[in-house]
């Protein structure tokens, strides 16, 4: 199966643990997590921009659409930009999972840290743990 995610939420999706914006979008997140790990997604496209995450997201319509690009739209676009130079990743290409997740798990704590700063999630903690995990499967020594 192949999923097109925008590149920000391929990092959401290691710490999404049912905390969200409205009850469609939190639904929508926890459809995405379990086919993760359901282990049916072997591919990933990115896409910059909106995805069916985006979709049910109830900023959406009034601070990321692009006729009206709020605060929050500006910074979800540079999650964007951030995860694509951290990762490497190109738009519109196809990665294998296994690819992407070690590319995440080759980003030190601080680097992971610096391409989320500024999503309000972050101060959970719950997002550096997942990594730190994944981090734990590629570099078990550290």
């Amino acid at each position: 199966m192949t999923l097109i995610l925008r590149p920000y939420h391929i990092l959401c999706r290691l710490g999404f643990t049912g905390y969200g914006y409205s009850p469609e979008y939190i639904n929508e997140m926890a459809r995405i997590a379990k086919i993760f790990k359901s282990g049916r997604v072997k591919t990933i496209v990115i896409k910059p921009g909106f995805d069916n995450i985006c979709r049910t997201c109830p900023h959406h319509e009034y601070e990321c659409s692009p006729d009206r690009l709020g605060l929050r739209g500006r910074m979800t676009a540079e999650l964007d930009r951030r995860t694509l130079r951290a990762l490497k990743l190109k738009p519109g290409h196809p990665y294998p999972l296994p690819e992407i997740d070690e590319r995440l798990g080759n980003l030190s704590a601080e680097d992971f840290r610096q391409v989320c700063l500024g999503c309000e999630w972050q101060m959970l903690g719950i997002c550096a743990q997942a990594h730190q995990a994944l981090r734990q499967r590629f570099h078990p020594e550290k």
